[in-house]
């Protein structure tokens, strides 16, 4: 394997002042699609929807935004997001922000990492959630920690990651991905994990418990 600032983008050198990092999926994560998902929020943001309203009200998963709330309190709201989720190549970042505000999660809005770096990199051809996110680290991280949310059905590439054998050197995303399973998303058992990886220093290796989870963690 390259080093890690070769293979990932994950840069571990020094300390950065800025806040920690979230790479936030939305689908299976916050959005189970159930009444309402992504089309109906792109119908809701531009004005298309006969019941906005309903849509920003149950668009997002209660226990999903509470979970994720209680991360984002736990780390004293310094938090920084970085979305990854297709909703990306859809939703303009000022559309977006507008649909997280009206469906409770107006603290992810305030806090979309500036200018075009607010979103993973959108290609003509898809390309793989790993790729997508190494290339953001690649161009973008200064040394900051940071945890990747995703689910197992648009993370696959992701699978690898929580993988550890035996005498081979872990990946630069170990113990720092949690993939939700689908039709469940977030949850508290979550919430260790996700505070854990955004205090720990990049390059510093997980504990043993935080090297993987793919579904829930025990709490």
């Amino acid at each position: 394997m390259c080093a890690p600032s070769e293979s990932s983008g994950v840069k571990s050198h020094g300390s950065s002042p800025a806040g920690p990092l979230m790479f936030l999926d939305i689908d299976d994560v916050l959005c189970m699609s159930s009444p309402y998902g992504g089309f109906a929020a792109l119908a809701a943001v531009n004005g298309r929807h006969v019941n906005p309203e309903a849509v920003y009200r149950e668009l997002f998963a209660a226990g999903a935004v509470a979970a994720l709330r209680r991360v984002h309190d736990a780390m004293d709201a310094r938090i920084r997001y970085v979305i990854s989720s297709t909703w990306r190549e859809s939703f303009s970042r000022e559309q977006l922000e507008l649909v997280f505000r009206k469906s409770g999660l107006g603290f992810v809005a305030d806090n979309l990492v500036a200018g075009r770096a607010w979103r993973t990199p959108v290609k003509l051809r898809r390309s793989q959630r790993v790729d997508e996110l190494a290339q953001w680290l690649s161009q973008h991280h200064q040394g900051e920690p940071f945890v990747i949310v995703d689910d197992t059905h648009s993370g696959p590439s992701l699978q690898r990651v929580l993988k550890v054998r035996a005498g081979a050197e872990p990946h630069p995303f170990a113990g720092r991905v949690v993939l939700c399973e689908e039709n469940v998303g977030l949850t508290d058992a979550h919430v260790p994990t996700l505070v854990a990886a955004l205090r720990r220093d990049v390059g510093q290796p997980p504990a043993s418990n935080d090297a993987a989870t793919g579904g829930e963690e025990p709490r």
